[in-house]
């Protein structure tokens, strides 16, 4: 079975469903958390938003400190249904057995976090999904690989007899030093300190067949997301712009930051831009500028608009928009 190969070091925000609720459990306040973030505080609310995954791993990672919760990435997880995935989980859910699930799961991930590889490797009386998650060089919290797991576990269980669980769960980080939710959602302990992170499964349980399904619906859904897999391959200028605006609320939007997050050079990024007559330099602050206008409609103070759009103040805000106009209501296309 194949990886789902990580086209960029996006995600689409249904990674954080069900965090508002969790967090105000906690008595904490989920919008000042995601501005800590720097991520949108849109990403709270609609799933199909598009956001840098480290900005998520920094999110969860705030969450877990402030909440005292070790495993509050696994708590997130817990609500997790197939729908989160969008689009694939309708084709997920109406394939004939658990391996053609999961097939379809690795080959399409990408489409919901870029960064995320996962292969489903057969050996023996066993299967293991492993999964591989590269932020661009950012240390992978314990909060987003067991968040990522006990959602994959939660989708298996979904789909499986009643007390299904999997073989073994494998972290390759350290046990909790505190109570937690793992014997709970797993139906098992995990082993930490494992040389992957993944589930191990019968090899017996792939062959698990489900109800079957209209196989012209089957193939149209199949036809739609292959369309938006190769959606991906969008312009340069498109997928450098995609970057930007994930990366401008994190204050760390460079050319070299977004060629890596792409798996480029910072010298083929330009030169590729250059190739559609676009600047990067130019392209950042048509970005700022149309997130600016689309800010400044609302009831956002200058310092929370600054801290979204990669400025240091309301101040450098006011002198950014003495020095650049303001896109119309539909801006032009051109970036150079």
């Amino acid at each position: 079975m194949e990886t789902a190969v990580a086209m960029t070091q996006l995600t689409r925000s249904a990674g954080l469903s069900g965090f508002t609720a969790l967090v105000s459990a906690y008595a904490l306040d989920p919008l000042a958390l995601a501005r800590e973030a720097r991520l949108p505080e849109q990403a709270l609310s609609e799933p199909d938003l598009l956001v840098a995954a480290s900005s998520i791993a920094t999110l969860l990672d705030l969450a877990a400190e402030r909440t005292g919760a070790e495993d509050f990435g696994l708590r997130l997880a817990d609500k997790r249904r197939m729908s989160n995935m969008g689009p694939i989980a309708l084709l997920a859910s109406m394939q004939p057995t658990l391996r053609k699930m999961l097939a379809v799961i690795c080959r399409y991930q990408s489409l919901n976090i870029g960064p995320l590889s996962l292969v489903v490797e057969e050996a023996g009386e066993v299967a293991i999904l492993r999964g591989e998650l590269d932020l661009s060089g950012r240390a992978v919290s314990r909060q987003v690989t067991e968040l990522v797991f006990g959602g994959l576990c939660r989708y298996i269980q979904a789909v499986m007899e009643t007390g299904w669980r999997p073989r073994a769960v494998m972290f390759r980080h350290l046990p909790p030093s505190g109570p937690t939710i793992h014997r709970e959602l797993f139906r098992r302990v995990p082993e930490f300190g494992a040389d992957f992170d993944g589930l191990v499964l019968a090899r017996s349980d792939l062959d698990v067949s489900f109800d079957a399904h209209d196989p012209v619906l089957l193939s149209y859904l199949q036809a739609h997301i292959d369309q938006l897999l190769s959606g991906r391959a969008r312009s340069m200028r498109d997928e450098v712009g995609e970057v930007i605006s994930a990366l401008l609320p994190t204050g760390h939007c460079r050319a070299d930051t977004v060629a890596a997050h792409l798996g480029i050079t910072r010298r083929t990024l330009h030169r590729r831009l250059a190739e559609e007559e676009c600047r990067f330099r130019q392209l950042v602050e048509d970005k700022r500028a149309t997130l600016i206008a689309a800010y400044l409609g609302g009831e956002r103070k200058y310092h929370e608009i600054a801290e979204l759009v990669g400025l240091n103040s309301a101040s450098g805000l006011s002198h950014w928009l003495r020095r650049h106009p303001l896109p119309s209501p539909q801006p032009s296309q051109r970036c150079s």
